[in-house]
C-alpha cells in the first residue's frame, strides 16, 4: 500500500473558521482562479491588495487552510516580506527538513535559495503566500521572481496598488455591518459581559471603527481580555481612543501587530508632502475630502511641509499635492474619488495620535486654515452650497477640535459661516449652537461692542426671525444696530443693512408704519456711499417695494421695481440671477394688479435666466417654475402648472432634503391645485406632510404653520369634516393673533373662514 506524502506547510495562524466572515465570494473567486482543471482560469498569480489591517493576510491563510483540507496542496509556502532581506531569507529556509528536506540546504543561504527556485519549477501541487508586499523595492523583487513560480500557485498580498500586468489585483474592501456586527458577537461570546443590548451595541462598535477587521478583531480581543461588554468598550474607546488603539496581546490576537502600529512602517516610507497630507487629512472627517481645498490652500500646507521636514531632518521641500495624492494611493493608505479622496477613520485617528505632542497644536491649526480657507463666504447664495455640502462635515468637526483646543481664529469665522449655511439650507437646530459659540468668542476676544459681534449678532437675530422667536431677534438686531452707528457712524452701509433687517422684522410683526422709515433710511444711506446705481441700492429699492406692495401702494413700488431691475442689468448684465429675482418680484407685482399678459414673459425670462446660468435643478429654477405655474393657475391652465409644480418640488426634495421649509412651500401648492382639481384624496397627505416640516422647521406657533392649519381646515372642510376642521382653523387664528396682530390681513382672513364654517 502506497502512502501519501505528508502535507507541508509553514503557516504562521491556524483558521478561525466560522468567525471568517464576509468575505465568501473572493473565497469563490480565488478557488475558480486558482484551479488548473477548470477552463476559467486566468493567471496563477493573483494579488489581494487593500489598506492595512483590512484582512488580506486572514484571507490568504484562510484561502490555504480550506484548501489543505480540500487536499488541493500538498505545500504551502508562506514567505514574509517585510523588507527584501527577510523575503530571501523566507525562501532560503524552505529547505529546511521541516519543510523541503533539500540536501543543498547545507550550503550558504544563496545556495538554499537556488534549490528551493528549482524545487518550485519542476514540482506542482504547491501554494505560495507572499505577505506584504508594501515597498517599491519588494514589488521589484517579487516580479523578478515570478517567472520562475509558474508550476504552481502564487497569492502576494500587498498595500501597493502599482504592479504590472504580471498578476491579477483584486481590492478587499470593508465588511458589511451585519458581517462585521456578527464577527463581534461571536468572538466575545461567552466571554464577555453580555446585556441585553448587545446587538445594538455591536452595531455601533462595528461603525465606530469603520467595519476595519484589524480594529475589529482587536477590539473583540481587549473585551474577551479585560471581561468587559461592549458597550464598556465603547466608553473607554469615547474616552480613552490612544491607550485603547495601543493595546496589544499576541497571545489574544491572531494578528502581528496593534492597530496603533500596523501603517508605521507605511508611514515611514512616504515622503513629506505625503506624509503632510495625510495628517492634515487626520484631523478631517471620514467622508470624502475634496482635493480643492488643499490646492486652494497650497501656501498654508507649504507651512505643514515645513515642520514634516525639520521632524524628518531632511531639506525643506514644498508640498506638492499631486505627488503626495499619488503615493498615498499607491500605498492604500487614501481611497481616490473623482473630486478628492477618503482616509479610514481608523488611519486618521493612529496618524494624529503619532505626531509629535509638542507639535499637534500646529498641525491643527495649520488643517483648521485650510478648511477656514476653502469655507466660501456669502451662505445664502445657493451657488455655494456644492461647495459646502462637501465641506460641511470637515468643518463641523474641525471646529470643534479647535474649539476644544482653545483656538479661537479663525475658528469663530468658521462657525459663523458654517452656521449661516445651515441655516439657510433649513437645519436650525444645527446652525443655532455654531451661531451662539461664535458670537461667544467674538465677544470674548474682541470685546461685546466689536462689529464682528455686531455682524454674528444679526446672523443670530435672522436665525430667531426664521424660527418665529421675533422677540428675541429683536433686542439683537437693535444691539447690533447700535454698535455698527457708534463704531462706523450713522451713515455707513452697515448700518443701512441693520437698518433694513428691524424695518423686515417690523414688516413681519406687522408695525408697517415703522418699517416704511427705516427703509428709506437704508436707501439714503446706501445711496449716498454707493450711489444711485449700485447693487446694494436695487436691495434697499427692492425690498421697500416689496413693503409697498404690501400695503397695497402698488402704483409706488412699480418704479422702485423697475429701477432695481435696470441696476442690476446695467451692473450684472442681462442674463444674471440677480435679475432673474428682480424680474420675478416685478412680475408678482404685475400678476398682483391683473397685468397677467406682462407678468408671464418676465416669469419665463427668470426662468431661462437661472436655467442657463445655475443649471435645470437648482432651488432658483424651483422658485421661478413654481411662480410660473401660480400664474398658469391663475389663468386657468392648470393642466401646464402641475408639471410645473411636481418639477419645482423634485428639484427642493433633491436638492434641500425632503423636510426643509420650501418643500412644505412646494407641497402646499401642489396639494391646493390638486383640490382644485377634485383629487381631495391626494391633496390631504401633501398638507400633513407640509404641516408636519414645518412644525418641525419652526416649531408649533410660526405663521407658516397657521397657513398649514387652515389650507388643512378647508380641506376637511371640503370633506365634511367640520369637527376636524374646526380645531384647526382655531389654531392657525391664535398663531396669526399672536405673532402678527389681530388686524392683520391673515388674521382676517382665518377669522372669517372661521366664521363661515359655522
Amino acid at each position: 500500500m502506497t502512502r501519501k506524502p505528508p502535507i507541508i506547510h509553514n503557516l504562521p495562524y491556524t483558521s478561525i473558521g466560522n468567525l471568517f466572515k464576509g468575505r465568501d465570494d473572493i473565497l469563490k473567486k480565488l478557488k475558480d482562479q486558482l484551479d488548473d482543471n477548470k477552463p476559467t482560469t486566468i493567471t496563477k498569480t493573483q494579488i489581494i491588495q487593500g489598506l492595512g489591517g483590512i484582512g488580506k493576510t486572514r484571507l490568504a491563510v484562510e484561502f490555504a487552510w480550506q484548501a489543505l483540507n480540500e487536499k488541493k496542496y500538498r505545500v504551502v509556502f508562506f514567505v514574509n516580506s517585510a523588507s527584501t532581506e527577510s523575503l530571501h531569507v523566507s525562501l532560503a529556509s524552505f529547505a529546511a527538513k521541516d519543510m523541503l528536506n533539500l540536501t543543498e540546504q547545507e550550503g550558504s543561504q544563496q545556495n538554499a535559495e537556488i534549490a528551493v527556485l528549482q524545487w518550485l519549477m519542476t514540482n506542482k501541487s504547491w501554494l505560495m503566500i507572499i505577505d506584504g508586499v508594501d515597498t517599491n523595492e519588494a514589488v521589484e523583487l517579487v516580479e523578478d521572481l515570478l517567472p520562475n513560480l509558474t508550476s504552481g500557485h502564487v497569492i502576494i498580498t500587498s498595500r501597493y496598488r502599482q504592479w504590472s500586468a504580471i498578476a491579477l489585483q483584486r481590492s478587499l474592501g470593508f465588511l458589511e455591518t451585519k458581517e462585521a456586527k456578527q464577527f463581534l458577537l461571536e468572538r466575545t461570546a461567552e466571554k464577555r459581559i453580555e446585556t441585553q443590548s448587545d446587538e445594538e451595541a455591536a452595531e455601533k462598535l462595528a461603525k465606530e471603527l469603520g467595519y476595519l477587521p484589524l480594529a475589529l478583531e482587536q477590539a473583540a480581543a481587549y473585551i474577551v481580555n479585560n471581561k468587559c461588554s461592549l458597550a464598556e468598550y465603547i466608553e473607554e474607546w469615547e474616552n480613552e481612543r490612544q491607550k485603547v488603539l495601543k493595546w496589544y496581546d499576541k497571545r489574544q490576537m491572531q494578528y502581528d501587530v496593534s492597530v496603533e502600529a500596523t501603517w508605521q512602517r507605511t508611514f515611514e516610507q512616504l515622503k513629506p508632502s505625503a506624509r503632510t497630507l495625510l495628517r492634515l487629512a487626520a484631523f478631517l472627517a471620514p467622508e470624502m475630502i475634496p482635493a480643492a481645498m488643499f490646492r486652494e490652500g497650497i501656501e498654508i500646507a507649504n507651512k505643514a511641509v515645513e515642520l514634516q521636514c525639520k521632524e524628518m531632518k531632511v531639506k525643506k521641500a514644498g508640498f506638492e499635492l499631486k505627488e503626495a495624492l499619488s503615493e498615498l494611493a499607491a500605498y492604500s493608505m487614501i481611497t481616490r474619488q473623482q473630486e478628492g479622496f477618503t482616509v479610514h477613520r481608523i488611519v486618521q485617528e493612529v496618524i494624529r495620535s503619532r505626531i509629535p505632542e509638542a507639535d499637534r497644536q500646529s498641525w491643527l491649526e495649520i488643517a483648521l486654515k485650510i478648511v477656514n480657507n476653502f469655507a466660501p463666504s456669502g451662505s445664502d447664495d445657493v451657488r455655494t452650497w456644492p461647495v459646502w455640502d462637501v465641506l460641511r462635515p470637515h468643518a463641523e468637526l474641525i471646529a470643534r477640535t479647535a474649539d476644544l483646543a482653545k483656538i479661537t481664529e479663525p475658528t469663530a469665522r468658521l462657525m459663523s459661516v458654517l452656521g449661516s449655511y445651515l441655516q439657510y439650507k433649513g437645519l436650525y437646530d444645527k446652525a443655532e449652537p455654531l451661531t451662539r459659540r461664535a458670537l461667544e468668542i467674538f465677544e470674548d476676544s474682541l470685546g461685546r461692542d466689536h462689529p464682528k459681534v455686531a455682524t454674528q449678532l444679526n446672523n443670530l437675530a435672522q436665525l430667531f426671525g426664521a424660527t418665529n422667536r421675533l422677540d428675541k431677534a429683536e433686542p439683537l438686531i437693535r444691539r447690533a444696530l447700535k454698535i455698527f452707528e457708534d463704531s462706523l457712524g450713522r451713515d455707513h452701509p452697515n448700518v443701512a443693512t441693520q437698518l433694513n433687517n428691524l424695518a423686515q422684522l417690523f414688516q413681519d410683526t406687522n408695525r408697517l408704519d415703522k418699517a416704511e422709515p427705516l427703509m428709506r433710511r437704508a436707501l439714503k444711506i446706501d445711496e449716498a456711499s454707493f450711489g444711485p446705481d449700485h447693487p446694494e441700492v436695487a436691495i434697499r429699492l427692492n425690498n421697500l417695494a416689496q413693503l409697498l406692495q404690501d400695503t397695497n401702494r402698488l402704483e409706488q413700488a412699480e418704479p422702485l421695481m423697475i429701477r432695481a431691475l435696470k441696476i442690476d442689468e446695467a451692473s450684472f448684465g442681462p442674463d444674471h440671477p440677480k435679475v432673474a429675482i428682480r424680474l420675478n418680484n416685478l412680475a408678482g407685482l404685475f400678476d398682483a394688479t391683473n397685468r397677467l399678459d406682462k407678468a408671464e414673459p418676465l416669469m419665463i425670462r427668470a426662468l431661462k435666466i437661472d436655467e442657463a446660468s445655475l443649471g435645470p435643478y437648482h432651488t432658483n429654477v424651483a422658485r421661478d417654475l413654481n411662480n410660473l405655474a401660480a400664474l398658469f393657475v391663475d389663468t386657468n391652465r392648470l393642466d401646464k402648472a402641475e408639471p410645473l409644480m411636481r418639477r419645482a418640488l423634485k428639484i427642493d426634495e433633491d436638492s434641500l432634503g425632503p423636510d426643509h421649509p420650501n418643500v412644505a412651500i412646494r407641497l402646499n401648492n401642489l396639494a391646493q391645485l390638486l383640490k382644485a382639481t377634485n383629487r381631495l384624496e391626494q391633496a390631504e397627505p401633501l398638507m400633513r406632510r407640509a404641516l408636519k416640516i414645518d412644525e418641525a422647521s419652526f416649531g408649533p406657533d410660526h405663521p407658516d404653520v397657521a397657513i398649514d392649519l387652515n389650507n388643512l381646515a378647508q380641506l376637511l372642510e371640503a370633506t365634511n369634516r367640520l369637527d376636524k376642521a374646526e380645531p384647526l382653523m382655531r389654531r392657525a387664528l391664535k398663531i396669526f393673533e399672536d405673532s402678527l396682530g389681530p388686524d392683520h390681513p391673515s388674521t382676517q382672513t382665518v377669522r372669517n373662514n372661521l366664521k363661515y364654517l359655522k
